[in-house]
């Protein structure tokens, strides 16, 4: 079925829709003469009827905006078919009605009310800006998640304000972009208001004779009005008559975790995850039935890196932002377009693993890199109500060994909390957008372009005594894809999207950086790992825009002398890196990560993560989805990476989920009572022998590979 297909019986859907809205237009108007002819007086009014009408208005509004979020976004719902969407736009209705209901219920009682006073021009001018005022908040909302969506995967959540009540973003210049670059949804949404407004001044209660109106028949048809809404709302609050109130968790029953922002609406999942945002403890598992642990007491490696070194190398630890596999030749040759010449050089001498993200959002990035630790709650770890818990992190446990830590970010000082982050992981010195101090180099969004400014690093870097770790974090590959005025990009480019001309860009701008970094006299003993913070948002191919691929990342080790060039099938996940940089480096300590040490043949293969209500576990193999409780889908990623068979009435995989289970009970436990860390002065009473590495490195089992000469 074609793109254009697909529209055009959409806009017939729609165009059917809006006749049934007419047609009960013309039924209400029809029950009203039923009334007016079968009653002593010449007319009797009924406001309910235009109540009815002015939410009948609000939920084709709704469904709409559901019916936006899926054709703006067709190449994340390209496996649904329109039977397949028109079933779930369906199902979305009953969490419509949620909010519908609960917006409403000042005008719904007011409309229900048996007395005189909902005749009054006063109060019923103020009913109509409540209506008009309330039911266009929670239409934008709606209309903003239709852009929003396509950059994280999932529908807003309360989060969202957490960025846009932060004072060090650049809120104003952000907005003003979005909206010259997405002009077409305000017009959408301007007109979407513009019916509100129409509707309620069509279905305005008009003061009448009382002798018309405040009959006997009349109270009693108002009484009855009133008993029967309240009832409605209070079921549509609910969701309907089931024990507990729909939450998040209840889409799932409609569809897979992929589809659920379709089921859901945006007003929905900004209240229930401002209501949600604690853990529950669980205990599945006693502690003698727990085959999982966070707590690593060895990073010792047995392959992939050559004997010590004799020294401490350095590290620089490059996290690129939005640079998905997809965008890199080296990791997708049927890419669109060239675009990362120089990177896939880099990785064609370098260690490199099929990288997997733990998380949608560049806010989410910094836990799982520094500390181990996923986002697998419904906000990220730095506006949660655990922000305050003690944390360990890669410049905590390098700074015992004498490395001098830092880290860059052109950004602006402050922004998603990086700098705080970064501070209270270990990292001594931040280098931001202040510290830069030249504003001409700045893209008028986010931050420092990345070219002058990973020269800036450079330059700063050279005068740091070794050894010394350094985080590099660029910025200029993300929305709204500024470029600088002289760069110049290839003749072909003019095929290329915003987002391809800006990955193209932070290429060079590597290049330009290793090739200074080349020239110093710490780059031969310097460790350079490079991943990025997430994957691209924009995506071209269907393998990339499902819930396995999305979370596809570079992940490569470059040090010549040290680590032999290698292409590694195997999956390392973001949270697998702060304990295996320790491990590369050559550096034995005590660590706290939910991953693995990747230069430990013992350890097995993981990825976890969490979007949309639904958890993912994947051994390399198989791919599980779960609500926390039970298996919702099985998948086969190596047969199937489009996932596009659930074979969850086949296979159950019981050991995938123990294994997730598991890992969900540590997690959820620790952030409850504070122990995402191990208490080293507890470690050091203990005696000798209670002290157990959690793998033993003395033996090797490789992992299948191609070797790169």
């Amino acid at each position: 079925m074609s793109k254009y297909t697909t529209i055009s019986r959409i806009v017939i859907a729609y165009l059917r829709e809006m006749a049934i809205f007419a047609r009960i237009q013309n039924l209400s108007i029809t029950i009203m003469s039923y009334y007016s002819s079968h009653t002593k007086k010449k007319k009797i009014d009924l406001p309910v009827i235009q109540l009815c009408i002015r939410l009948l208005v609000v939920l084709l509004l709704f469904s709409i905006s559901r019916w936006l979020i899926y054709l703006f976004n067709l190449d994340f719902f390209n496996h649904l078919s329109l039977g397949e969407s028109f079933k779930l736009y369906i199902s979305g209705m009953r969490f419509d009605l949620v909010v519908i209901a609960y917006a409403n219920i000042p005008v719904i009682l007011y409309y229900c009310l048996p007395f005189k006073f909902i005749y009054n021009k006063v109060l019923g001018k103020i009913m109509d800006v409540y209506y008009i005022a309330v039911n266009a908040v929670i239409i934008i909302f709606n209309m903003i998640d239709v852009i929003y969506f396509r950059f994280i995967g999932k529908r807003m959540t309360s989060e969202f304000f957490q960025f846009f009540g932060n004072s060090d973003e650049n809120i104003g210049p952000i907005i003003g972009q979005v909206v010259v670059d997405y002009w077409y949804m305000l017009i959408l949404t301007v007109l979407l208001v513009l019916l509100l407004v129409v509707v309620a001044i069509r279905t305005r209660l008009h003061s009448k004779p009382e002798q018309e109106v405040f009959s006997s028949r009349w109270h009693f048809f108002q009484w009855m009005s009133l008993m029967v809404m309240v009832l409605l709302t209070l079921i549509a609050c609910r969701g309907g008559l089931q024990a507990k109130p729909v939450n998040m968790m209840t889409a799932l029953r409609y569809t897979d975790s992929h589809n659920v922002p379709i089921v859901l609406n945006t007003p929905f999942t900004i209240v229930k995850s401002s209501t949600s945002k604690a853990l529950n403890e669980v205990q599945w598992y006693m502690p003698e039935e727990m085959e999982f642990s966070p707590e690593h007491y060895s990073t010792l490696s047995n392959r992939y890196v050559t004997d010590s070194l004799g020294y401490k190398p350095n590290l620089v630890f490059l996290v690129l932002e939005s640079f998905g596999q997809e965008m890199i030749t080296y990791y997708n040759p049927k890419c669109r377009f060239p675009l990362t010449p120089f990177l896939d050089s880099l990785m064609e001498r370098s260690l490199t693993f099929n990288g997997r993200a733990n998380g949608r959002r560049s806010i989410e990035a910094l836990p799982s890199l520094f500390s181990g630790i996923p986002s697998l709650m419904e906000v990220d770890f730095t506006t949660s109500p655990y922000f305050s818990n003690k944390v360990e992190g890669l410049g905590a446990y390098l700074k015992p060994h004498g490395y001098h830590t830092s880290m860059f970010h052109g950004g602006n000082n402050g922004t998603m909390n990086f700098d705080v982050y970064a501070s209270n992981t270990g990292f001594d010195t931040y280098y931001g957008r202040n510290e830069y101090g030249n504003d001409d180099d700045f893209d008028g969004r986010w931050g420092i372009f990345d070219g002058p400014f990973l020269q800036y690093c450079i330059q700063n870097i050279n005068g740091f005594e070794p050894p010394f770790a350094t985080v590099i974090y660029t910025l200029s590959s993300h929305h709204p894809y500024t470029l600088p005025k002289n760069f110049e990009l290839p003749k072909e480019a003019y095929l290329w999207s915003g987002f391809e001309k800006t990955v193209y860009y932070a290429d060079c701008a590597l290049r330009d950086f290793f090739a200074e970094a080349s020239k110093q006299p710490w780059y031969d003993s310097t460790l350079f790992v490079i991943t990025a913070d997430h994957a691209n948002t924009e995506h071209f191919q269907s393998e990339y825009s499902n819930l396995w691929g999305m979370y596809s990342i570079p992940i490569a080790f470059f040090m010549p002398s040290r680590i032999p060039a290698l292409k590694e099938k195997q999956m390392m996940q973001q949270i697998d890196l702060n304990i295996s940089i320790l491990s590369a480096l050559g550096l034995n300590d005590t660590v706290f990560s939910f991953g693995r040490n990747v230069f430990d043949s013992v350890t097995e293969p993981a990825f976890i993560s969490f979007l949309n209500q639904t958890y993912q576990y994947s051994d390399g193999r198989y791919l599980i989805q779960s609500d926390g409780e039970n298996t919702i889908g099985v998948f086969n990623i190596q047969t199937d990476p489009d996932l596009e068979e659930n074979l969850i009435s086949h296979i159950q995989c019981p050991d995938l989920a123990k294994k997730l289970r598991q890992r969900i009970q540590e997690y959820n436990n620790r952030f409850i009572y504070n122990q995402l860390y191990i208490d080293k002065s507890v470690l050091h009473e203990q005696e000798e022998d209670t002290i157990h590495p959690q793998s033993d490195c003395g033996q090797e089992t490789q992992g299948e590979s191609v070797e790169i000469h």
